[in-house]
């Protein structure tokens, strides 16, 4: 299937239960709240518990006061979204009580309630004071947006209250380990982002404890700001409270450009090589094995995490795998690759949302490759996703969680490939320029032909 774009509501992961979102951090929120209500089916209250410029009020088809609520339904019913705020004062319209958003989440013609619920002066990023942000009781979804255009300039030209955003940054270091890597001529790096948007005096101030977090980074536009994005959001996901991460512009038609999830690369090496006659995991591959090389490859991939499947002879391929990660055991695995993936699923934390399922065998997929597959999933909402070359289709395949019980539900008889058949419209492909995808070593011959020859590395396709 093609490409499809992502709308923010999927890459928030918002669904059809009713929902109370809070819009924290740097400029962009009310942009973010907006074109949220604007997408969401059902009927959408906006609001604010800080405030917001009374000229963004015409961004809302009507405005509703808080203390002239008895409008509501009317409103609702006429344009399915309205603008709920308190007096406005000046050029700015004052937000409400804290608890009315939740008490209008409960009225059973409100569907979301999306509050701005921090102010940042239009900076791209920020360091909330003590009595910041206003974050309403009952939030489902926490949501922190920084521009990422923040690492352009200095933390004094870009961040609202950047003394915070320097504390944030400089706090609990180690004196042995050199603040460069946060921040450089008072510019913040990637990492330094990273953790001031996952700190909990930063981005995660006041984050109620059952609240999913979805940090939003806005502004990436270009491919460097792009590549600096995918950076941070990796960092972001070694977060455990952080879910997601939305790389985007809001300014775009397209607002949600990439959504970057926890996948777990599920690597099999669980088999009993028959057509090779011994363990092909356990094969020279260069100067290592061959099961070696392929955990490699991942380790260097932009992969959140990783698990290896072990069964057959495990005492020789667990003291492998166990040096880049965490195993476990199939006990079935004569059944087959099935028995091995859904081994492996039931082994994978709820935060994970995808497996990417790697074979022990291929050593020749590199971690360019790899990263392609997952940038793919990243890039589009499709729940399946798999490489090919010149129209053939290979491995390594990412299926998502939506799947998962599906998956475990197949018969012994049965093989993974099954889903990507029974559901072509969410499957995409993805064209890569090598046909290392299409080979695996299952037989003697096969291994001559593609094992590297004295002084080749083999690291990527």
């Amino acid at each position: 299937m093609t490409a499809t774009l992502w709308t923010l509501a999927a890459a928030l992961g918002i669904g059809k239960r009713p929902e109370l979102i809070a819009i924290v951090g740097g400029g962009g929120k009310s942009s973010l709240m907006f074109a949220l209500a604007a997408e969401l089916p059902g009927r959408v209250v906006m609001t604010t518990t800080t405030r917001i410029f009374a000229a963004q009020m015409n961004h809302a088809p009507t405005v509703i006061y808080e203390n002239d609520l008895a409008s509501l339904g009317d409103a609702l019913d006429a344009h399915g979204r309205c603008l709920v705020v308190g007096r406005v004062d000046g050029d700015k319209a004052v937000g409400v009580d804290p608890e009315l958003p939740a008490r209008l989440l409960a009225r059973t013609d409100v569907d979301y309630v999306l509050v701005e619920a921090d102010g940042s002066r239009m900076r791209p990023v920020k360091a909330p004071a003590e009595h910041e942000p206003v974050i309403p009781p009952g939030t489902t979804l926490l949501v922190p947006v920084a521009g990422i255009d923040a690492l352009e300039d200095t933390i004094e030209d870009v961040a609202h209250r950047p003394e915070n955003v320097r504390r944030i940054a400089n706090e609990d270091r180690p004196e042995a380990v050199s603040d460069q890597r946060l921040i450089v001529d008072d510019r913040l790096t990637s990492a330094g982002l990273a953790r001031l948007l996952a700190h909990p005096s930063g981005g995660l101030k006041d984050a109620p404890d059952t609240s999913r977090i979805v940090p939003f980074l806005n502004k990436v536009e270009t491919a460097e700001r792009l590549a600096a994005a995918r950076e941070v959001a990796g960092r972001l996901l070694r977060e455990p409270r952080v879910a997601r991460v939305i790389l985007g512009a809001l300014r775009k038609d397209a607002p949600a450009r990439e959504v970057w999830r926890r996948v777990t690369a599920v690597v099999m090496a669980a088999g009993t090589s028959s057509r090779m006659g011994h363990n092909k995991l356990l094969l020279p591959w260069g100067d290592s094995a061959v099961l070696e090389r392929t955990l490699g490859n991942v380790v260097l991939s932009c992969v959140t995490g990783m698990i290896t499947v072990v069964g057959h002879e495990r005492e020789a391929t667990e003291p492998i795998a166990v040096r880049y990660g965490p195993t476990t055991i199939n006990q079935d695995y004569a059944n087959g690759m099935l028995s091995s993936v859904q081994a492996a699923v039931r082994a994978l934390p709820s935060e994970v949302e995808a497996a990417l399922v790697v074979l022990g065998d291929q050593p020749l997929v590199g971690p360019d490759i790899l990263d392609k597959v997952l940038t793919a999933y990243a890039e589009n909402p499709h729940g399946l996703v798999a490489p090919t070359f010149q129209g053939r289709r290979g491995n390594p395949v990412i299926i998502d969680r939506r799947y998962f019980a599906e998956l475990l539900a197949l018969p012994a008889s049965a093989a993974p490939r099954f889903l990507l058949q029974k559901y072509p419209d969410d499957l995409l492909l993805v064209d890569v320029k090598s046909d290392v995808i299409l080979h695996d070593l299952d037989r003697p011959e096969d291994y001559e032909r593609l094992r590297p020859k004295t002084g080749e590395i083999g690291l990527t396709a």
